[in-house]
């Protein structure tokens, strides 16, 4: 079974989310926040980073990890099993714009009418509704301290309940 390990950014600012609007695929023309696989040698918040960067043109920085999506699916040599991790992100700086390949819009857009539109994919959806209405710090936070471990990893992170 093949292994596909991606990460994603949610941005809300002044209660708007950033989302990007797809070219391709299963989720053409879809809203969705942005992110997308993780390329060997990165970490999550690595991948996260240059995937919003990439999508939107915005720098922004993982501040807790918020949600996991697992997923099993048939491709054309047998199973793949799809690991998603989903960031809350603090905006730094940057322009919004679409990259023109696979992202044709960038919009900030109210929560209201992220969680009522038929064409923002529903992951993303369920993803903002239990942020919004979660307690501030609930998620997991990146524990700060270092902690020992016998494995040789060359990036370690760990997160745990604030």
């Amino acid at each position: 079974m093949r292994v596909a390990c991606s990460a994603g950014g949610l941005i809300v600012k002044d209660n708007k989310v950033l989302l990007v609007k797809i070219t391709y695929g299963v989720n053409k023309n879809y809203w969705m926040i942005p992110g997308g696989f993780v390329e060997e040698g990165e970490t999550l918040e690595e991948a996260a980073i240059r995937e919003v960067k990439e999508e939107t043109g915005i720098e922004a920085r993982p501040k807790r990890l918020i949600g996991v999506r697992t997923g099993t699916k048939e491709i054309q040599n047998g199973l793949e099993l799809g690991i998603y991790f989903i960031f809350e992100m603090e905006l730094i700086s940057g322009v919004l714009f679409a990259d023109g390949s696979e992202i044709s819009e960038v919009q900030y857009r109210s929560v209201d009418e992220v969680l009522n539109d038929l064409h923002v994919v529903n992951l993303t959806q369920e993803i903002l509704r239990t942020y919004v209405s979660a307690l501030p710090n609930s998620g997991l936070s990146k524990f700060e301290n270092s902690i020992q471990t016998n494995h040789k990893y060359i990036n370690y992170n760990v997160y745990t309940l604030a």
